[in-house]
């Protein structure tokens, strides 16, 4: 048997058979080949397009407008932050011209309901002082509470006060009574003009002697007893309008004649002609070497070296305070004040509008407290004004 030829014949039949097989697998990854390096070929141009298009110059892409970055605002309710303040202090006190104070209203009530004024006032500082008004009231300022009635002399109107200290002061009225501040307290009304004239003016340089004036030409001396006043007729022909007292052994009165008197050791002198042209409203001495005197007309007396002379100050003075010997203030009756320093006075300076003043006390150089009709106070302290 052909084992041969049939085993011949068999194997030529596969061969065909597989060579087939791979030329068909051959041309199917071929094909595949081919549509793989398509689909590559068709990505790369794509991807090459995206990245040309994504890869324009700077310079060609489309310009936009610069907008600034905006700037944090701060909140509506937020405003700008102010500088810490200090601690709260007393507000000082405002300056006004020549190194007085604007006016400052005190004592209203009695203006407004009696049309009381204030006539004296007795300064122991720049912040401690005593005044009264003829209403009766006595008022007293301190630092911090201010002004403050604290006593009334209900049988009439004070016309005076002079205080040697903070415990002692007595105030003089128009129906010859006088009240006093002592140990404490102030006193009932006292009666020391037995005729119980206007007593007019009252000068305590110590809290042991004490005088008093009237409108009949009498002084009343104090000398520890509230109730024992001793009278001594000054000036038998003119009523006495004021009375200064430096010390307990010498004071100065002047009356409504021009007429100026001085105490010393006990007794009062004659008198003299110190101003001819009308009557003295007030005289202020600093010692027994220097006073002066002002007529509310313009004119001055002054006393030194043992005499009195007259002169003209420019301006209607009717209130005077001499701290020191050499240097007074004085206010007149429209709003102004004047110094006297270095022998001579200053001209006017308005302070106080054209209000007149009624009372004025100095109680050092450049510090002096002042009251006009209105019952407005007006401080100078010209150190302090800036």
């Amino acid at each position: 048997m052909p084992t041969a030829v049939d085993g011949a014949g068999g194997a030529g039949g596969t061969s065909r058979r597989d060579s087939g097989k791979r030329r068909k697998r051959r041309r199917r990854w071929l094909v595949i080949a081919a549509i793989t390096l398509l689909i590559v070929a068709g990505g790369g141009a794509g991807a090459f397009l995206v990245l040309r298009h994504h890869n324009v110059p700077a310079a060609q892409k489309p310009p936009h407008p610069r907008t600034t970055p905006p700037t944090a605002s701060t909140p509506a309710s937020a405003s700008p932050t102010p500088a810490a303040s200090s601690p709260a202090q007393a507000t000082p006190t405002p300056a006004g011209a020549a190194g007085w104070t604007y006016p400052t209203p005190v004592d209203q009530s009695a203006l407004e309901n009696n049309n009381a004024t204030i006539a004296g006032m007795s300064c122991l500082s720049a912040t401690q002082c005593y005044a009264v008004d003829s209403g009766g009231n006595v008022l007293q300022a301190s630092a911090k509470p201010g002004w403050a009635i604290v006593d009334t002399d209900p049988s009439a109107g004070l016309d005076s006060i002079s205080c040697a200290s903070a415990r002692f002061c007595a105030g003089v009225d128009s129906s010859g009574n006088a009240v006093i501040l002592s140990q404490g307290g102030w006193s009932d009304p006292i009666l020391i003009d037995p005729q119980s004239g206007r007593l007019t003016g009252v000068s305590c340089p110590t809290a042991s002697f004490c005088v008093a004036v009237d409108d009949s030409g009498n002084a009343y001396s104090y000398t520890g007893s509230a109730t024992r006043w001793a009278q001594t007729s000054v000036d038998r022909n003119s009523g006495l309008t004021s009375v200064s007292c430096p010390s307990a052994g010498f004071c100065a009165a002047v009356d409504s004649s021009g007429n100026a008197f001085t105490y010393r050791k006990g007794s009062w002198d004659a008198g003299t002609q110190a101003d001819s042209n009308t009557g003295l409203t007030q005289v202020s001495c600093s010692s027994s070497a220097f006073c002066m005197a002002v007529d509310g007309n313009g004119g001055f007396a002054a006393f030194t070296q043992d005499r009195w002379t007259s002169g003209s100050i420019g301006t209607s003075a009717v209130a005077i305070s001499c701290p020191a010997d050499g240097y007074c203030v004085a206010v007149d009756n429209s709003g102004g004040f004047v110094l006297y320093q270095h022998g001579a006075w200053s001209t006017a300076t308005k302070i106080d509008g054209n209000n007149m003043f009624d009372a004025l006390s100095c109680s050092a150089v450049a510090t002096c407290v002042g009251a006009d009709a209105n019952n407005n106070v007006l401080n100078y302290s010209p150190a302090k004004s800036g």
